[in-house]
């Protein structure tokens, strides 16, 4: 009887243990299930970002070359005879904006002022659309160089990547991605798998750009 009890205490032993290793071994499995998803959300999040911080990146150069195309203008001979400087204009629009958005940052006052100056003065004004025209040009040089650089810094991948300007709603749309890798986590039986995962951003709305004359949206792959 007692060499029976002890086979019986043997065999629940066992079992504990058996029961015990089939429960690590499914828990190990849904952690790995859920650990690659969640890898997923964040490498989504990553090439989200990258590509937002991309594209308010290149629409400072945007800004900067239109800012100095009105600077052109307003020292253009011309001036002294029609008077119709920008630059005062330009104040005028700032001012307007601070009071009525403090909370604005001191960029998006500028982007707005800019943009609220050069919608109204661009039509019919030829010698403003030659220096628009061309300070778009070379923004459109730089813009590359600069979204790469963010790209870069941010971990993200270069192929495949690309930049809109402008997309439907006249802003620059940045197109990028992060490489996902799946983890086994020692499962040689759990296949590998990998993907580039895509996100897009976009930049604030570039307000004057459908009164340039002839410019025609550009698609730039890196």
């Amino acid at each position: 009887m007692v060499r029976i009890l002890r086979h019986l205490q043997n065999e629940r032993g066992n079992m504990t243990i058996f029961t015990l290793t089939i429960y690590w071994f499914m828990f190990m499995l849904v952690f790995v299930a859920l650990f690659n998803f969640s890898t997923i959300f964040v490498d989504k999040e990553q090439a989200s970002n990258s590509a937002q911080q991309a594209s308010i990146a290149a629409v400072k150069d945007i800004y900067d070359e239109m800012d100095a195309a009105i600077k052109i203008y307003d020292l253009s001979p011309k001036r002294y005879y029609d008077e119709n400087y920008l630059g005062p204009r330009v104040a005028v629009a700032r001012s307007q904006l601070r009071a009525a958005h403090p909370d604005w940052s001191h960029s998006e006052i500028e982007y707005g002022a800019i943009d609220s100056v050069l919608s109204s003065a661009l039509p019919g004004d030829v010698e403003l659309q030659t220096y628009v025209y061309a300070g778009l040009q070379t923004a459109t040089a730089k813009i590359p160089g600069v979204v790469a650089k963010v790209l870069s810094d941010n971990k993200a991948t270069l192929s495949g990547s690309s930049v809109q300007l402008f997309n439907s709603d006249n802003r620059i749309e940045v197109t990028t991605s992060v490489k996902y890798e799946s983890e086994s986590m020692g499962f040689d039986f759990i296949p590998a798998y990998s993907e580039q995962i895509y996100q897009t951003g976009e930049s604030r709305r570039i307000g004057f750009i459908d009164e340039v004359s002839g410019w025609a949206n550009l698609h730039i792959p890196m």
